[in-house]
């Protein structure tokens, strides 16, 4: 994810990278060495034109895809790109994330996950899913929450609803603010949320994006939500809360 002055090429070039598994070491490639873990069960890029969300999908492997040079010259100051790795339902187009949603009174949002949860998503039958995954359910279980609570709370609620899963990280954006969200998982070194910042730009990745490793990338805790401001181009983490175990 990439907010401010975008370069949507070297963004590109990042994703295709880490979908190639070329740029870490992690639970599920550590044992047969990295280019053993590809993410080539499609891929999406979600932007913002104005106040519309655009989003570009394909069931190709993105290092596979000549689709990706029609889209580096993209102006925008907000972009999303997802890589997929499937888990639990086929490679398809509807699939294929990120996912956006749009409704008065609510808000227009793009939404992408990372993780499989292994067990039903409670939702607004409000909402109508258009493909099979986790990750579509997941989107309308926090929009849900967010109809009667703060997104903070609602992602931070709906992750920790959720213990059955490999992993569950989540980004939620709108014209305005965006949201990071991961929780404890399975796979630590895998499963995991970075931010960096520059002075014109902010960027999240599950690792840090290699076109950018110069910079000083941070860990987002598990439990913890990240808030950035896409406008001012600032965030803020609000800290998983600690209950104090009583004797």
């Amino acid at each position: 994810m990439a907010v401010g002055d975008v370069q949507i090429s070297l963004i590109l070039d990042s994703a295709i990278k880490m979908a190639k598994d070329e740029t870490s070491v992690h639970e599920l490639n550590e044992d047969l060495g990295q280019g053993s873990w590809t993410h080539g069960d499609g891929w999406g890029l979600a932007y913002l034109d104005g106040t519309t969300w655009v989003v570009e999908k394909s069931t190709k492997a993105i290092y596979h895809d000549p689709k990706v040079d029609d889209l580096r010259n993209i102006k925008t100051n907000l972009a999303i790109i997802h890589v997929r790795k499937k888990m639990g339902s086929k490679v398809h187009y509807k699939n294929t994330h990120p996912f956006k949603f749009k409704k008065k009174g609510l808000g227009n949002f793009a939404f992408c996950h990372n993780g499989y949860i292994e067990e039903e998503i409670d939702y607004s039958s409000s909402f109508s899913t258009k493909g099979e995954t986790d990750s579509e359910q997941l989107f309308y279980a926090i929009l849900t929450k967010i109809q009667e609570k703060k997104p903070v709370e609602s992602i931070r609620e709906t992750l920790e609803r959720y213990n059955k899963c490999t992993g569950t990280n989540v980004i939620l954006a709108t014209k305005e603010i965006s949201y990071i969200g991961t929780r404890e998982n399975k796979f630590p070194a895998y499963y995991h949320m970075k931010v960096a910042q520059t002075k014109d730009m902010i960027l999240v990745g599950s690792e840090m994006l290699s076109e950018y490793a110069d910079l000083d990338w941070q860990s987002i805790n598990y439990g913890d939500i990240l808030t950035i401001d896409n406008e001012r181009l600032t965030f803020q983490v609000d800290k998983k809360p600690i209950i104090a175990k009583m004797n």
